[in-house]
């Protein structure tokens, strides 16, 4: 929840200038700028107004973040969840009371500070050093005054000294952390054997009676994605407010089409074929892409609005200046496919399924057998050594999955035998027998090369919690109001 304020400084003021001012920054100087009336009002700290504008473009880079992150192929309804919308509302409820608190504890940020913060800006260094022409640019690039921008600079930077003082209360035992690094350090041998779906698959058959069932109750495996071909013109004007309002009031006045609006600006439309809602199937250009990974223009070509009643989509800002408008000319919507022109896919799907059951069977039973007898299943491997590390990754041709029910296996009496059935991922069932494990004493060198970076860990946790509850502490004594209803999404 808390995650924007943890961030390093140098990086926060670094998106900045090189994306766009988070409107999370500075929360309490919005009613400053637009005071506005409730309607909009999404939250209330104290006397402070959070409007919803300024969540919207809060919550959109967020969701811009977090689809980079994942590549970008990732649909925006997924991500645009009410949990996330609500979410993003907490960390600007979180922001102001922050601010409000280092205000009223009279924390002062010198100007001193300040310069250190912006001078800490890659984007505006030369060779390692401040550049007053590059801040210069940069701040005409987002159509930042200098003093304006100093000022949220000071803002942000005091939503960071509360953070840091009140982690510094926190406590983190070192004994547990030593505890931690001791476990961290196990090791346990083990002698495995895989079953592989792929040698069963000859052995199992699927009757039309079977495959005709399953077809039935998977019927959403075997449809065709929805998807629209669609027109789009972009405008990039930056700094002209009124040809961006122009440009704005064209596209959704006369909605039926997006000529009026390229021809009155002598702008192409582009026409891209086969976009589903996580994005176009085929690759774009970079300007494209950075149009059609923008979440909330997906969301709106797959509104009501513009796939029933053939509107525009509304201008939306894909970046500073630059505005995007789209229209649905072809919709396809999601169509299960026949039977009869997938069932020789079914049909392996189902074996598939059939002969994992058959391998999750087999390593069931020799598991059961080796409780039962001690005795080890046929052409099981040599042992080797595992560690709590492999579990991440797995080790050689054992899975990570394997990793982890080895290491959650209760070692109290060994050997010990388990199973671990087959998954999609694995592609196989196993069974794997633990003959010993090795913990490193307390005192082991091994032990106290790992500890610093447990205790590390320790202290953000324990770091995270403090500041958690002092949070919650100051909402009710500042008194906080949200009004989540108003986050629902709403098509035009």
């Amino acid at each position: 929840m808390f995650e924007s304020v943890r961030k390093h400084q140098r990086i926060f003021l670094g998106l900045i200038l090189l994306l766009i001012i988070p409107s999370f920054v500075v929360v309490g100087a919005w009613d400053l700028i637009s005071p506005g009336g409730d309607a909009a009002t999404v939250a209330k700290v104290g006397k402070v107004k959070i409007q919803y504008p300024q969540w919207e473009r809060a919550h959109q880079q967020t969701l811009d973040r977090v689809r980079t992150q994942l590549g970008g192929r990732v649909d925006a309804s997924l991500l645009d969840t009410t949990a996330s919308r609500v979410s993003t509302l907490n960390d600007l409820v979180t922001q102001q009371i922050l601010l409000t608190s280092a205000v009223d504890l009279r924390v002062r940020i010198s100007d001193a500070q300040m310069r250190r913060a912006i001078a800490s800006i890659p984007a505006v260094q030369k060779d390692g050093k401040f550049d007053m022409t590059l801040y210069e640019l940069a701040l005409k690039a987002q159509g930042l005054t200098a003093e304006g921008f100093e000022q949220r600079v000071r803002m942000d930077l005091l939503t960071e000294v509360l953070p840091a003082a009140i982690a510094g209360t926190s406590i983190a035992p070192r004994s547990v952390a030593r505890r931690l690094a001791q476990s961290a350090l196990e090791t346990r041998t083990v002698r495995t054997k895989k079953f592989p779906v792929a040698d069963l698959i000859g052995s199992v058959s699927a009757s039309d009676a079977e495959i005709q069932s399953f077809y039935e109750s998977n019927a959403r495996d075997f449809q065709t994605p929805e998807e629209v071909d669609v027109a789009v013109v972009a405008f990039a004007k930056p700094g002209s407010a009124d040809m961006v309002e122009q440009f704005s009031n064209l596209v959704y006045e006369q909605s039926d089409s997006l000529e009026p609006a390229a021809k009155r600006f002598g702008l192409s439309i582009q026409t891209i074929k086969r976009v589903q809602r996580q994005g176009p199937v085929e690759r774009l250009s970079p300007e494209l892409q950075r149009v059609f990974g923008h979440p909330k223009l997906l969301a709106a070509l797959f509104s009501s609005d513009a796939l029933v009643n053939k509107r525009n989509t509304e201008a939306i800002e894909i970046a500073p200046g630059v505005l995007a408008a789209a229209r649905v000319v072809a919709h396809r919507p999601v169509a299960t496919v026949p039977l009869d022109r997938v069932k020789p896919q079914v049909e392996r799907l189902l074996r598939t399924r059939k002969a994992a059951e058959k391998a999750s069977a087999l390593a069931d039973a020799a598991a059961q057998e080796f409780s039962a007898s001690k005795a080890l299943p046929a052409a099981i491997a040599s042992p080797r050594t595992l560690a709590r590390t492999d579990q991440q990754k797995g080790s050689g041709d054992i899975p990570p999955e394997v990793v982890q029910a080895i290491f959650a296996a209760d070692v109290k009496g060994l050997p010990a035998a388990l199973s671990v059935p087959a998954s999609e991922r694995s592609a196989a069932a196993w069974v794997a027998v633990i003959e010993s494990t090795v913990v490193p004493a307390l005192d082991a060198v091994t032990v106290a090369d790992v500890l610093s970076r447990e205790l590390q860990r320790l202290e953000q946790s324990a770091a995270a919690d403090t500041l958690d509850r002092w949070v919650a502490m100051k909402r009710d004594a500042i008194g906080v109001k949200t009004f989540t209803d108003k986050l629902a999404k709403t098509e035009r």
